[in-house]
């Protein structure tokens, strides 16, 4: 079976999570990716959090090789002549001082496309102040951002700014790799968290940006009262997304307020915004009367947008997500089968592919050095110097 990115190699001295789960997405694809890791440190996630190293490193060989020393950067430079794409995810200034950055690794290879994932990019007034996602989302404006009615912002469950720079890095890894036969010549990728979190950000911005209105926080025109998850009888909760008219007419017939249909304080849908609160109380007290599974049948048979919010455990086990292919089993070395969630984009053609389990740190030390023509004399060499 062909994939779309076969004959592609990517070098990625990336660690954590916005670069790997970039790389991963390219390998699943059918890149060929390899991982540096420190010799004896690895990538820190492997501990802090193994779960999103498992979830995020399959389709890769893992390399273990020290920047820091004369021979570990000739071991890297002799990989970059026979390689498309270095990927990175340092502080600002790290790989110049490794002898890695772009400058030095675009005089080797001319066609290498280079990618820098950091907080706030490569330069700016913030350039150098370290970060996470969180840092990066109050940056953004995001956490700014409430996302009920009558309820303060909240931190968001998964990390909005790394996964969201992981996305623009493949996109833009992508694009460099198809102008490479356009123009000749590789070129350098900046990606900032920040700079994609106010992308993200633009969609609630229009009028501010278009005329500098400034909403108040209950003026938001996202937070309308029928697009909310309400708790119901048993505890649980559902997801509600009656914002067209007839939506909303359904909604109301199903929970019995077919009173809010004959009051023109609710007749429209800037209506029922600027009147959102007290919509919403009284949505949130009828739902407290049913179960979640009463409710979502009710809603359904009217065809009112609608769902379950779902626990981890209900969200691999429900059965169109199964259907689609999300929960994929694999076998892993050390710990067996092992489940992971694929690549969600389906090709009709060139389908992406699991080909190998999240690696052990420096699995393919010696298959990789081999494949570049290094000997096994001259590897136990680099191995007794602790370079590789």
């Amino acid at each position: 079976m062909t994939l779309p990115l076969e004959g592609i190699r990517i070098l990625d001295l990336s660690r954590l999570l916005p670069g790997p789960y970039c790389s991963m997405l390219l390998g699943d694809l059918g890149a060929e990716v390899i991982k540096f890791e420190q010799p004896g440190v690895g990538d820190y996630v492997r501990e802090m959090i193994p779960e999103i190293f498992m979830s995020v490193n399959r389709n890769k060989k893992s390399v273990t090789l020290s920047l820091k020393s004369d021979k570990g950067k000739e071991v890297f430079y002799r990989m970059v002549e026979k390689s498309d794409v270095v990927l990175e995810g340092f502080s600002p200034g790290v790989t110049e001082r490794l002898g890695v950055d772009y400058g030095k690794v675009s005089k080797i290879n001319p066609m290498i496309v280079y990618c820098s994932i950091s907080g706030f990019g490569q330069d700016g007034p913030y350039r150098d102040i370290p970060g996470h996602d969180i840092n990066y989302l109050g940056v953004g404006g995001i956490l700014s951002l409430p996302g009920r009615v009558g309820e303060p912002p909240a931190k968001p469950g998964i990390p909005v700014g790394d996964l969201s720079s992981s996305m623009f890095a493949t996109v833009s890894i992508l694009a460099a790799l198809m102008a490479r036969d356009k123009i000749g010549k590789g070129q350098y990728i900046d990606v900032s968290m920040t700079d994609g979190i106010v992308s993200w950000m633009s969609v609630r911005a229009g009028g501010y940006l278009a005329g500098g209105d400034i909403p108040t926080v209950t003026e938001m025109g996202h937070l309308s009262p029928a697009n909310d998850i309400f708790e119901t009888k048993d505890g649980k909760k559902v997801t509600v997304g009656a914002l067209e008219e007839h939506f909303w007419e359904s909604l109301c017939k199903v929970l019995g307020l077919e009173e809010f249909l004959n009051n023109t304080r609710y007749s429209t849908h800037r209506k029922r915004i600027e009147n959102g609160k007290e919509i919403s109380e009284k949505l949130r007290s009828v739902f407290l009367k049913k179960t979640r599974d009463e409710w979502l049948k009710e809603m359904n048979d009217a065809r009112v947008p609608c769902g379950p919010v779902y626990t981890m455990e209900e969200v691999f086990s429900d059965p169109h997500i199964i259907h689609r292919g999300l929960v994929r089993e694999i076998d892993d070395l050390k710990l067996g089968k092992i489940k992971q969630v694929p690549f969600p984009v389906k090709f009709s053609e060139t389908p992406a592919e699991i080909k190998s389990p999240p690696p052990g740190m420096g699995e393919h030390t010696e298959e990789v050095l081999l494949a570049f023509g290094y000997s096994k004399e001259e590897i136990e060499d680099l191995r007794r110097e602790n370079v590789v």
